[in-house]
């Protein structure tokens, strides 16, 4: 259960991590899946849509990347008759696509398991298109994707437009929200806190200014800090109910006394104290 369980959530930074160390050693998806809890298809996947491309070289693109390179003796073909050198080291050949020997290496890494080149220990040396997998980039495309996926509008513009002509008349007429999404629950697929949210987009013919109530009273700050003291909480430290457990894993026979306490109002100043001795 437990397994199966975690092939529902998302990767995270320590799972692309996993993955981009188990490149670099050559592990295949088999095995990658198999210590993550996932399937084989999810790792390949995720490699595919994170993978980094990184173009070729300048020296990929002349002689030197020709299979033929070392016995090429081709001359005259910047159509100077005069010229004696070889093509292959004449400064003023360039366009070897032209060439009628031509015979460029190609890479098929792109194509075939692992699809990068983090495993490939002759990396440095290729001047070939590389591609490679980084759990940071990954990790950082990844949650780009999930807040933009959240923006916007989740309705097509015909849901969109049969809204528009339910709710409009009405707030025209001067009906309040609550009460028009009271009356038609059925035929709004949203909650009220989503109209209010789509007026502020001004997506409705109708507008802000149309909900008398509304435009009295200030707009609310959404944007607020936390309370530092609710961060920083020391006195916690070794005291939560995970520290519990340890201890009573390794204190089985230990005497446990739960206590609470029920405070009364702020005026009265009394408490309330109960202890709870469990056997």
């Amino acid at each position: 259960m437990a397994s199966k369980k975690k092939k529902q959530r998302h990767l995270s930074l320590t799972d692309r991590t996993f993955i981009e160390q188990e490149l670099v050693k050559g592990s295949s998806f088999t095995d990658i899946g198999k210590a993550l809890g996932k399937a084989p298809s999810t790792i390949a996947k995720e490699i595919k849509l994170h993978m980094e491309t990184r173009k070729a070289s300048g020296s990929a693109h002349g002689c030197s990347n020709c299979r033929n390179y070392k016995e090429c003796t081709l001359q005259h073909m910047c159509g100077s008759i005069t010229c004696k050198r070889k093509c292959k080291s004449c400064n003023l050949f360039q366009h070897h696509h032209n060439c009628p020997d031509d015979n460029q290496y190609t890479c098929d890494a792109p194509f075939k398991p692992p699809y990068v080149c983090n495993g490939f220990d002759e990396r440095n040396h290729c001047h070939l298109e590389k591609h490679y997998y980084h759990a940071a980039k990954a990790q950082a495309e990844y949650e780009a994707t999930l807040t933009t996926s959240r923006q916007g509008i989740n309705m097509t513009p015909e849901e969109l437009a049969e809204l528009d002509a339910i709710l409009s008349p009405l707030i025209k007429k001067g009906q309040p929200l609550s009460h028009i999404f009271a009356v038609h629950s059925d035929d709004i697929p949203v909650c009220m806190r989503t109209l209010y949210n789509y007026l502020d987009r001004r997506v409705f013919a109708a507008r802000n200014i149309d909900l008398h109530r509304r435009v009295r009273y200030k707009k609310r700050r959404s944007d607020s800090k936390p309370d530092s003291r609710h961060l920083n909480q020391f006195y916690r430290n070794k005291r939560t109910y995970k520290d519990f457990e340890f201890y009573m894993e390794h204190h089985p026979d230990a005497s446990v006394v739960e206590l609470d306490t029920v405070k009364g109002t702020r005026t009265s100043g009394k408490c309330l104290m109960t202890l709870l001795y469990s056997q």
